[in-house]
């Protein structure tokens, strides 16, 4: 591991107070002005201290554990942190939760000193936790020696708002800079400490108070103590002053009210809840909650007022459709309706159930026509370098490298705050060549820059440019419009693949039996019709598909342990509707010494492979012979294992849907004694030529391959009776 400089964590707290006392001033009271000034007063090892305790994930720390070069007088250190209040022993309130993070060592230790019944080593944590917290109390533990070892952070309540100024999230501490340096974390290092997040002091606290509550509310909510939250007063809370802080306070207000209905709570306390917040979930499940126990003509009026005028889409999809259900006699919901009417359905082999984006994307490409899966990423990517010079003006760019969120996405206003520059951009790039030549050009500049709104990879470039060439500028235009009015609300919920088809290009979102469309996806799948882009579901159902192409696999190894063996020879058989239709088979050199016992089972001993390619050098041949294919062996997860490991050595991907003919053949013919190769192939009557080489047992594999389809298809035929 790479090693720190001696004052490494104290470096980086002085850069995070000098940020804040500099850039921030304007946003700190007068008690973190005090610790500010109080801290940079202190000897370098009391500062030192103070440091490596606030890089600690828990405010729960052993005292001994603060002992390091950099420190060479702890114990003085330690009772200046507890004179100025910065550390002290646990409180009693905090009891419990000390008790949670003590190590079971600890835990025995204490329950033991203490008399508790029934303590076993062999027990769990769980269980040692359980009975501490039932048997043990503050007042019997203070005293003992395990107690005396732990401080409380207590200068949380402080640092915790300047590192919400620093980092702009209640969830970050200073190890932050430890991850980045370690490379555990990638930062957007290219952007400069601007200037604050915050206009104003108010501005500042009103986002922290909402967001720090909107954090403990989830975290209870994780522990399963719902229960336990605080009973909430609209009238009490603070003002929200800017974007992100209304935001907050919205998706506060919005949890607190879910969770209270979770909680079976009086509806009628939990309304005003859900009236104060702005967001389009919380009006909807209000409107829902008057529609049930209120008054239903009310309802109806606000639902007309919401058509007549919507706020977004969400709300307006949701008012269209309660509307048309509740008051017109409409007996389906809008997503019901997409799914009953989708424009098409496709029947697919079962043994792709588990991944039917992929199997459609096979089909499609089985049929000559090109399709990708691209869901959220393809729009991402094209929103992202399309906006990348607004997005990343460095006039924007605020805070610090940790950033990874921009400004304008953050706060959900790129198109309110910079809507000249926008349209001016949709301008420029009305035509196909203007804005291909506009992507490739910002990719070429930017290509691997951490961003926060797309993942970059290899094929991107290639993708977007095959979309915009396939698609009307003019629609593109339109979704580029819509997503910098909202991108909050149209980043995601995009179709799952891409298919381009007679050089017309469409989406589809992929929907198996029994899947519903999200509203989200609902809401997305409207605004790309709506903006002129083919869009639409595609059920899928599943079946047996004679044309299904297989191919069966055999290999030979080195040993039994992918990760360390290697593969000696590959056999493989490619068969449509029961026929062999193609043939693969080659020796492999495995580049390593072939184990006696492994030549006397297979024949295949060193010099036989000495002459052989290498798996890199076959690797394409492979890849293309299976592709489309159902992977197919005796014991499939061994060889799809070894063939999938070389592909990971070459930093290649290599995944195919699999079919087990050990797994199959004990549905279709239960009761056997043996299920080995051997053994099935003499029950039966299958001519093998030589066990144990690739190609014989890749044909023997196939005919069981046959047995198996028949008994399929006869079982699909009796459940369409």
């Amino acid at each position: 591991m790479k090693d720190l400089p001696t004052y490494y964590y104290l470096e980086h707290l002085h850069e995070c107070l000098g940020f804040i006392s500099g850039s921030c001033e304007a946003l700190l009271e007068e008690q973190h002005w005090a610790f500010i000034e109080v801290f940079k007063q202190q000897p370098h090892h009391v500062q030192c201290t103070l440091a490596r305790s606030l890089n600690r994930k828990s405010p729960f720390i052993d005292s001994a554990s603060l002992r390091y070069d950099e420190i060479p007088d702890p114990e003085h250190a330690l009772q200046v942190c507890f004179d100025k209040q910065w550390l002290t022993q646990i409180p009693a309130t905090h009891f419990l939760e000390w008790l949670e993070q003590l190590t079971k060592p600890k835990l025995l230790v204490l329950l033991r000193d203490h008399d508790v019944d029934n303590v076993l080593s062999s027990a769990s944590k769980a269980q040692l936790l359980s009975l501490a917290q039932a048997h043990l109390t503050f007042a019997l533990v203070s005293e003992h020696a395990i107690f005396h070892q732990y401080v409380y952070r207590q200068v949380d309540t402080i640092i915790d708002y300047l590192l919400f100024l620093f980092f702009g999230n209640v969830g970050s501490r200073l190890n932050q800079f430890s991850m980045r340096d370690l490379g555990v974390m990638r930062t957007r290092k290219k952007v400069a400490q601007m200037q604050a997040r915050f206009a104003s002091l108010n501005e500042a606290t009103s986002t922290y108070f909402y967001a720090s509550a909107l954090s403990e509310l989830k975290r209870i909510h994780k522990l399963g103590r719902i229960a336990q939250q605080p009973t909430l007063c609209i009238d009490t809370l603070p003002d929200a002053h800017g974007t992100l802080a209304r935001q907050k306070r919205n998706e506060y207000l919005w949890l607190y009210a879910k969770y209270q209905l979770q909680l079976k709570s009086d509806w009628q306390t939990v309304l005003p809840i859900l009236d104060a917040s702005e967001l389009p979930e919380a009006q909807e499940k209000a409107l829902r909650i008057r529609y049930q126990h209120a008054d239903k003509e009310q309802v109806k009026q606000q639902l007309e007022a919401i058509i007549e005028q919507p706020d977004n889409s969400h709300i307006l999809a949701f008012a269209e459709d309660f509307l048309a259900r509740k008051y017109q006699k409409k007996r389906t919901s809008v997503m019901t309706d997409m799914l009953r009417n989708s424009a098409r359905q496709l029947v697919l082999d079962e043994v792709h159930k588990h991944r039917v984006e992929a199997a459609t994307v096979d089909h499609y490409q089985a049929s000559g026509i090109q399709a990708l899966r691209t869901e959220n990423e393809l729009w991402r990517g094209l929103f992202g370098l399309m906006f990348w010079d607004i997005i990343f003006d460095p006039a924007f760019a605020v805070g610090n490298e940790f950033d990874w969120r921009p400004y304008h996405l953050r706060h959900n206003n790129l198109y309110h705050d910079q809507t000249e520059r926008v349209e001016a951009l949709l301008i420029q790039c009305e035509t196909m060549d203007a804005l291909k030549q506009h992507i490739i050009a910002q990719a070429t500049a930017h290509y691997g820059e951490p961003n926060g709104i797309f993942r970059w990879h290899k094929q991107i470039l290639k993708r977007l440019v095959l979309f915009i060439e396939h698609a009307k500028a003019a629609s593109l235009g339109n979704v580029l419009k819509a997503m910098a009015q909202d991108y909050a609300m149209y980043s995601d919920g995009f179709p799952d693949i891409m298919v381009i088809d007679n050089q017309q290009v469409r989406f589809e979102e992929i929907k198996a039996t029994g899947d519903s469309v999200r509203k989200n996806q609902l809401l997305t799948l409207s605004m790309l019709s709506k903006a002129g882009i083919s869009v639409g579901i595609t059920t899928v159902s599943w079946g047996v598909n004679p044309m299904q192409p297989y191919v069966v696999v055999d290999i030979e190894t080195t040993g039994g342990r992918a990760t360390s063996h290697k593969i000696t020879e590959i056999g493989m058989v490619k068969v449509i509707n029961g026929q062999v239709v193609d043939e693969y088979q080659t020796l492999l050199n495995p580049q390593r010494r072939i184990p006696r016992n492994i030549t006397a089972l297979t024949g295949i001993d060193d010099v036989m492979v000495s002459n052989a390619p290498i798996f890199a050098e076959v690797a394409d041949e492979v890849a293309q012979f299976t592709k489309g294919c159902v992977f197919v062996a005796h014991n499939v997860n061994f060889d799809y294992g070894f063939i999938k490991q070389e592909f990971t050595r070459l930093e290649r991907h290599f995944s195919r849907a699999k079919l087990c003919t050990v797994r199959e053949m004990r549905k279709a013919r239960p009761g056997l004694a043996s299920y080995s190769l051997a053994n099935l192939t003499r029950h039966f009557g299958i001519e093998m030529s030589r066990h144990h080489r690739a190609m014989s047992d890749a044909i023997a594999a196939n005919e069981l391959l046959t047995i198996i389809n028949e008994h399929r298809l006869a079982e699909q035929s009796n459940s369409e009776l």
